[in-house]
């Protein structure tokens, strides 16, 4: 599992001489980020939260692809495999009109569909602007200005449905199909009220819903 003193001793340390990364710099640090969180996952919610500070959307979605190559469920801080294991040598357009026609498409990337929410939910809150842009990013005296909130979080200190829907209103989920929002409000509803939150450092919650 990877710390937040991995990713400072790993990816971090070549960078922490100056304050503000070149363009370069900052592909070499996506890139070495990427390849470390796709061997294994996050140690804690602490540490997917500062691997926010490196990430845009678009590189959050590689990092799921380059997850799923290995077999793991796109979340980082899941250490199962994805629900259905993708066939490299499957044909891509077939493959891709399953997918987008099937209600358990997320399977192909996550391990549940709790997850797959989880992601979402982390994902939205990720900042597009270029890792070049984001000064001292790097740095230990860095001050966080967009602080991430975890899905599980959200549920366990709140309970409030309606506060996490409104915190998930920027996602663009399932392609805006018309009862996408609905699902998710079901979704989160029958989560809200099945779950038994467990006041520990390190939740089971992860992984731990079954299948649909």
């Amino acid at each position: 599992m990877a710390t937040i003193e991995d990713i400072k001793r790993k990816v971090l340390h070549p960078y922490r001489t100056h304050r503000q990364l070149s363009l370069k710099e900052a592909d070499f640090l996506s890139v070495e980020l990427l390849e470390l969180l796709s061997q294994t996952e996050c140690h804690d919610s602490s540490t997917l939260k500062y691997v926010g500070r490196f990430l845009t959307k678009a590189t959050y979605a590689d990092l799921i692809d380059e997850r799923n190559l290995i077999k793991k469920c796109g979340y980082p801080l899941c250490n199962l495999s994805q629900g259905r294991v993708r066939d490299l040598y499957e044909n891509g357009t077939v493959s891709n009109f399953l997918k987008q026609n099937n209600p358990y498409k997320y399977l192909t990337s996550f391990c549940s569909k709790f997850h797959f929410r989880c992601s979402q939910f982390y994902q939205v809150q990720l900042s597009d602007e270029a890792l070049f842009a984001r000064i001292g990013v790097h740095l230990d005296d860095h001050e966080v200005t967009n602080t991430i909130v975890l899905l599980e979080e959200a549920m366990a200190r709140e309970r409030d449905l309606k506060s996490v829907m409104r915190d998930m209103e920027g996602l663009s989920i399932d392609g805006d199909k018309p009862d996408a929002k609905e699902e998710l409000q079901k979704d989160l509803s029958d989560w809200l009220s099945e779950v038994k939150i467990v006041e520990n450092e390190r939740t089971s919650m992860m992984g731990d819903f079954v299948k649909e």
